[in-house]
């Protein structure tokens, strides 16, 4: 197999999963709530120096899962101590997603777009968000499995404070268009243009 645009696509979206944990355990360590952040962070090297050609498949689901279980660690060990942490810890993950705001004219179909090059979701071949409904002012989608719970079985409420800090870093990239974001529950979505 030959490393290509896919390969470095899907590795840009570990990364930003990467900055979120590195951003969030940041504001843990400046709060109090944890005195070391190093075993929940990593920093990734460019991918034609780490990655291993003969296994690019292999390797990539592997990155995957660590950034996945490093995150989910993050946040279990912080809410297990105080669920009422949860609100900062959403204000930040929202400050986050500012940081890769959707363009201020994006119709629902970009933003849509933005969130599929952003957030991890499996592999590519998982296929877990499939487009339900479209027009040009609504888009809604589902997630066909929920491949992150695996990860937060230790939290005490499952993985409910992922999906909260993932609407946060949504709303987040949307906070300087006319689009508004609908969680009907974790596997169902809509991007709506507000008139």
């Amino acid at each position: 197999m030959v490393l290509g645009p896919i390969h470095h696509w899907l590795y840009g979206k570990i990364g930003h999963q990467e900055e979120l944990t590195k951003a969030l355990a940041a504001h843990a360590k400046a709060e109090g709530w944890i005195e070391d952040t190093w075993r929940f962070e990593k920093t990734l090297p460019p991918l034609e120096s780490v990655i291993d050609e003969g296994n690019i498949h292999g390797w990539l689901q592997a990155q995957i899962t660590d950034t996945e279980t490093r995150y989910a660690a993050l946040m279990c060990t912080l809410l297990a101590e105080d669920g009422g942490r949860q609100d900062s810890l959403c204000a930040v993950a929202a400050a986050f997603g500012e940081q890769y705001a959707v363009a201020p004219e994006a119709d629902p179909e970009e933003a849509y777009r933005a969130f599929e090059d952003f957030f991890v979701n499996g592999m590519p071949c998982d296929r877990i968000n499939a487009v339900t409904a479209k027009d040009a002012g609504r888009l809604s989608w589902e997630m066909t499995r929920d491949i992150h719970a695996p990860y937060w079985t230790a939290c005490k409420n499952g993985s409910a404070p992922y999906y909260a800090l993932r609407k946060s870093v949504m709303d987040g990239m949307l906070n300087q268009t006319a689009l508004r974001l609908v969680m009907e529950d974790t596997a169902h979505y809509s991007i709506i243009k507000q008139s």
